[in-house]
């Protein structure tokens, strides 16, 4: 009873917490309804959420394909496949804490005593005669052993450590936490790679269109220039029109060089992704802005935020493995209670190795109570409660961060939306405007000079509405990624 009061007044004392801990942070809901109510008809509100397969939804044979591609061979998930096994072979060597441990051995064992030890001998030493080796007394019951024997033995050991006051069941727990943390970090690397294949492919796509839009202009202030030196050598024009061609060619091939090297580093990163020989064939795809997808928008936002972005899931995850390794912490200042109990056979007759009077046997219950260990368990409560505050402190920024990133999203895609509208409609413009100069030069109302001139604003028109596309569909693959790209 004097034991278990100071035990009790000890845990009192040394096991209280330090304060109180961090708390999540809830999720800015005001702010993203206000985002949602912005008109963008690249996002649709939606009562279903981004599928796993979100993909499909830009209906591209190729993508699917890369996509698909990338995520069976990328040496990143493999790594990170690995990971998960590795934390879920720790839990399973902690679970096995939990249960008691049952051990069979057995051994042979050659031995020689010595002959001039206490120990009663069947034979007489050599060299000693019975004057100098006084006889010794078996007592009654006990046979004389030899000096040379082969000792047979095999025995059961069982060991259990009682957790009861849970200390290992919360290590175990807390080493589940860590292998869900490492399912959702997963999922959020696989969601990375999808998306980076995928505006990987299409500004890919969007250099392809640029690069024969950029041939075409080339091709045009080429013959602007050659037009321009004829009416120069005949005294119709001045040096100053031709020095602004030579200019205005010398850029537009600056800008076909700086497409043909995007073109190349795009490439070869897609083929990266791909994690093959180099060797893929991309074929180029006409991409219409009319035929990309809306985005759905979950109408209960908040909520699936927190449950579909697989970084936080991993966070929650590892916040509730900072809990329980607390409570790990707690128990370590309780008293250990242990089983150890060994029944076994020991004999140096093999014939009577199973019989009763060879066996042997112990138990021994024990426990053990930390009473002065230099503020070892104090310091490690403390260092699992602030990992605990850390996990917390991790997690509301992943929230806010979150929230930013799909402000963003919605702003930036709305935003993008707005430019490409405008540049589109210069892009008509100038056509209309080309189309007019051309009808007037069929009539002998205007030159070529200003034909080959509205020419090449159409072109650069179309450049511009091309670079705008391609950024659009950057923000639409960020707001995916944002939403957390289907993870459940």
């Amino acid at each position: 009873m004097r034991i278990i009061c100071v035990s009790v007044i000890w845990m009192l004392c040394v096991s209280c917490s330090s304060g109180p801990r961090l708390k999540p942070l809830d999720v800015p809901s005001d702010a993203l309804a206000q985002a949602m109510q912005d008109p963008c008809t690249s996002i649709t509100p939606s009562e279903k959420n981004i599928q796993a397969d979100w993909w499909q939804l830009f209906h591209d044979n190729q993508l699917n394909e890369f996509i698909e591609t990338a995520l069976l061979r990328n040496p990143t998930l493999v790594t990170a496949q690995a990971t998960i096994y590795k934390s879920l072979a720790n839990a399973d060597l902690l679970k096995s804490d939990l249960y008691p441990s049952l051990l069979w051995a057995g051994d042979i064992s050659k031995q020689k005593l010595s002959q001039t030890g206490i120990i009663p001998f069947n034979s007489m030493p050599p060299g000693l005669s019975d004057a100098s080796f006084p006889p010794i007394v078996v007592p009654p019951g006990q046979t004389q052993i030899p000096v040379y024997f082969t000792q047979y033995e095999t025995e059961l050991n069982l060991h259990w450590d009682f957790d009861i006051w849970g200390k290992r069941r919360s290590l175990y727990r807390a080493a589940l936490g860590e292998v869900w943390a490492k399912m959702a970090d997963k999922a959020f690397l696989r969601l990375g790679l999808a998306i980076a294949v995928a505006k990987t492919y299409y500004q890919l796509q969007i250099d392809y269109a640029r690069l024969k839009n950029a041939r075409n202009l080339v091709a045009n202030l080429r013959e602007y220039e050659n037009l321009v030196i004829k009416r120069l050598q005949g005294n119709i024009e001045t040096r100053q029109s031709l020095n602004t061609s030579i200019y205005n060619l010398t850029n537009a091939k600056q800008l076909l060089l700086q497409i043909e090297g995007d073109i190349a580093v795009h490439l070869h990163q897609l083929m990266a992704y791909l994690a093959d020989g180099f060797d893929e064939c991309i074929d180029p795809v006409p991409i219409h802005p009319d035929c990309l997808p809306q985005i759905p928008l979950p109408c209960d936002l908040p909520v699936n935020l927190l449950a579909r972005r697989p970084d936080i899931a991993a966070q929650l995850a590892l916040i509730s493995s900072a809990g329980w390794q607390i409570e790990s912490a707690k128990a370590g200042f309780y008293p250990d209670f242990s089983l150890t109990a060994i029944y076994g056979y020991q004999t140096v007759f093999w014939s009577k190795l199973f019989q009763k009077p060879s066996t042997f046997y112990n138990i021994d219950p024990a426990f053990s109570l930390p009473i002065f260990d230099g503020g070892r368990l104090v310091a490690n409560l403390r260092d699992s409660e602030f990992n605990y505050d850390l996990a917390i402190s991790q997690y509301n920024e992943m929230v806010l961060n979150a929230v930013k990133e799909v402000l963003d999203g919605i702003s930036v895609l709305c935003n993008l939306e707005k430019q490409y509208n405008n540049v589109h409609d210069s892009f008509n413009q100038q056509n209309q405007v080309y189309q007019l100069t051309a009808r007037k030069m069929s009539n002998n109302l205007s030159s070529g000079l200003d034909t080959l001139s509205a020419e090449a604003n159409v072109l650069v028109a179309r450049d511009q509405e091309l670079a705008i596309l391609g950024k659009k569909i950057d923000a639409m693959l960020d707001l995916i990624k944002a939403l957390g790209g289907g993870y459940e």
